[in-house]
């Protein structure tokens, strides 16, 4: 167990033992920390929680002596990263970012330019790509952050959750679309005309792959590694593309409209490093940064 697992045993425990609120504030998936309450007393052979009804409704004499403990540890945590944070002018260099640029300006419009102000001592290299073509080059050590969008398929990298979201059926006003607002099926959008994001964005990957399970092919006339173009082309054509919800939030022009897909299209952004290397302090620092950011700006 590290610092991460001691924050959701805690988490659960300061919200009344309700999962759903925890995962919420931990930006996790609730069936992740029931897996991970599961594998951790399974693991350790204890049981931590006292469950009614399939419910977890208090604490075992074990897991109030487990609490008690992991406050302290976390409160020794917190204090050393205060420290490092009060020093953070003496942490120097250059840390390399890989963000896709679906995601680039939508989620980091504002978060890049606090850092820059913030940390003048520390240089961020962005990398712009897909992310497909991100989680290979932290593979090979190219970068040092990733921030990779589900499914993550390389089992040596490590990630946290910062944005949970979905994907959604992206048209304009004047699209028959437009007249319901219930969630679309993959076997309404493949006779729809569509556009989307190409094959280096993991969202294309996932796309298809939802088009195959649900049985039908999809009418795929183009294709550009750039979201805005997509947008832009949907505003005037009788034409479908498919899009993180973020993206229809922030577009300035208040033209679109979108719908969800059903079965739902999960989307979720998390920031990643390679398992088992070193780190220093200064990537260490700036994941720590864009964490906070993220939690601090995420809708209510």
């Amino acid at each position: 167990m590290d610092i991460k697992h001691l924050e959701y045993f805690t988490t659960i425990v300061e919200n009344n033992f309700n999962l759903s609120q925890s995962a919420k504030i931990l930006l996790i998936s609730q069936p992740g920390l029931t897996k991970f309450i599961k594998e951790f007393e399974e693991k350790e052979e204890v049981e931590l929680f006292v469950r009614s009804k399939g419910r977890l409704v208090d604490l075992t004499p074990a897991g109030k002596e487990f609490y008690d403990n992991s406050l302290g540890v976390l409160s020794q945590y917190n204090h050393l990263m205060d420290v490092l944070r009060i020093n953070k002018d003496e942490i120097k260099g250059t840390v390399r970012v890989g963000i896709p640029p679906v995601i680039l300006t939508v989620l980091f419009k504002k978060a890049i330019p606090q850092f820059i102000l913030k940390n003048p001592s520390i240089k961020l290299e962005i990398v712009e790509e897909g992310a497909y073509e991100l989680q290979k080059m932290l593979i090979l050590q190219e970068i040092d952050i990733a921030f990779l969008i589900d499914p993550i398929t390389a089992q040596n990298i490590i990630s946290k959750t910062v944005i949970q979201d979905e994907a959604v059926a992206v048209f304009n006003k004047k699209h028959k679309f437009a007249s319901d607002k219930e969630a679309v099926t993959y076997k309404e959008l493949s006779k729809e005309k569509l556009i989307l994001l190409n094959d280096t964005f993991m969202i294309h990957h996932q796309i298809k792959k939802n088009f195959r399970i649900s049985g039908v092919t999809p009418n795929i006339l183009f294709e550009s590694g750039a979201w805005d173009l997509l947008a832009s082309m949907c505003e005037s054509l009788d034409i479908v593309t498919i899009l993180p919800a973020s993206i229809v939030d922030h577009y300035a022009q208040n033209t679109l409209l979108c719908r969800s897909i059903n079965p739902f299209f999960k989307w979720s952004v998390n920031v990643c490093r390679l398992d088992n290397i070193y780190q220093s302090q200064l990537v260490d620092f700036v994941e720590a940064f864009f964490i906070d950011s993220f939690k601090l700006n995420k809708k209510p």
